[in-house]
């Protein structure tokens, strides 16, 4: 009922804010472009309020989104079974550029009754290939972390995400190898975080780490077309890390596996992450897969554990609009009024992602009577573009678990139907 309520309300919004046309965000969230701002000192459009002097060198541009969902469980690791209704994410967000050449971007969060500071840096825009960047930001790993939180295909990101960083504080450079956008690269220095963590902004830990990404797409500016935005690269991290160690989470946030409490990182923290995506027409595929070693103290035992993941995500756009990394936009807005072609963009999705954890994190690291070994989901989702502004997505996701012995009673199942209204402006 009450998702009910939210899509009607939603509706009534599509009606008065109803507009489609290509996307300009991009794979980092930032989607003000610059060439598309107007002249004007206060304007407001499709990218936000923008505020500018006359000749650009000072710019500020004002936008956000907001993501409600509600999750209903049919069955979890443990066995309850409940609802719940939050808001995953409400970010104003805050860009522009002063001095012509140095770009900024603030963004806090206050879903989930967490506020957080998300994005706060600076970037010097003076040479394509060498842009330097220092502050909180998204970390160059992850090609599905790397894709916006407003275009992400299913409400939550698979379970490969459990093992890379989300976003740390740190400072890198990264451009284009060949001055355009067919071979990009990244190289930073950041404050180091455990798997599938989000770093703190106000506090520089003792972990540090060396990340370094690089990304391709050969066949972007040549032919065939057919081949045009096939991209692939391989992304990785070398640090030390020190302090507690991460929790794995399913994709409908229920944890699965942890370490044990006096078990701590203390030691070589390696990730490696080849990573490639292909989109034609309406249809897309994206696919990584992650390797994660870290050195691991309890008591007078050390040991190095590797875990792995990886996960394969498909989707087509039933409308036929054009499917891209960078998100979708519907070709004609819900206005039904105007003819049975005038509802917006349907896409259908398909993804399946696994989660395996070191045999050798048991029983010294970790209770192998409730954290399971392994962890499989599959997951099939709707989502409906009224227009660019509002989003309404469905997931159906199930997850099975493997526990370390066949002697050990298995986590529950977990089913969970994912609702979410989602509004950007």
């Amino acid at each position: 009922m009450r998702f009910l309520v939210c899509t009607f309300v939603m509706f009534a919004t599509s009606f008065v804010y109803g507009q489609s046309g290509p996307s300009q965000e991009s794979p980092d969230e930032t989607i003000t472009d610059s060439t598309a701002q107007s002249s004007k000192p206060v304007s407001f459009g499709s990218t936000g309020l923008v505020l500018s002097t006359k000749d650009g060198s000072y710019e500020l541009t004002a936008h956000g989104y907001i993501q409600g969902d509600d999750r209903l469980f049919f069955d979890s690791p443990s066995g309850e079974v409940y609802d719940k209704f939050l808001f995953r994410r409400i970010r104003p967000n805050f860009e522009g550029t002063v001095f012509h050449v140095l770009d900024f971007r603030f963004m806090p969060d206050f879903g989930q009754n967490n506020p957080q500071i998300q994005d706060a840096y600076v970037e010097l825009n003076v040479l394509r290939a060498a842009k330097p960047r220092v502050g909180k930001f998204k970390t160059p790993i992850g090609l599905e972390v790397l894709k916006s939180d407003r275009d992400l295909v299913f409400a939550e990101r698979s379970m490969a995400s459990d093992l890379v960083p989300l976003r740390e504080l740190g400072a890198q450079i990264a451009g284009s190898l060949l001055g355009d956008d067919t071979a990009t690269y990244a190289l930073g220095y950041f404050n180091g975080t455990p798997d599938g963590s989000n770093g703190a902004f106000t506090q520089w830990r003792d972990s540090r780490e060396g990340v370094m990404r690089i990304f391709a797409r050969p066949f972007a500016k040549v032919a065939p077309r057919a081949l045009g935005q096939l991209g692939a690269g391989i992304a990785g991290s070398l640090g030390a890390e020190s302090g507690p160690l991460p929790s794995f989470k399913t994709v409908g946030q229920s944890t699965f596996f942890k370490y044990s409490k006096t078990a701590f990182a203390d030691g070589r923290h390696d990730r490696i992450v080849p990573q490639a995506y292909y989109y034609y027409g309406p249809a897309g595929i994206l696919s990584e897969y992650v390797i994660s070693s870290q050195e691991i103290q309890q008591g007078a035992v050390s040991r190095t554990l590797t875990n792995e993941a990886w996960q394969t995500t498909g989707s087509v756009m039933l409308t036929g609009e054009h499917n891209a990394y960078s998100g979708v936009r519907p070709t004609h807005a819900f206005e039904p009024q105007k003819g049975v072609r005038y509802l917006g963009a349907f896409e259908l999705a398909l993804r399946y992602s696994q989660v395996r954890v070191d045999p050798h994190a048991f029983t010294t690291f970790a209770n192998p009577n409730s954290s399971a070994q392994e962890a499989s989901e599959v997951g099939f989702g709707l989502n409906w573009y009224l227009n660019r502004y509002v989003k309404l997505t469905t997931d159906y996701e199930h997850t099975v678990f493997k526990m370390s012995s066949s002697s050990v009673t298995p986590l529950h199942n977990e089913d969970v139907l994912m609702n979410r209204v989602q509004l950007a402006f």
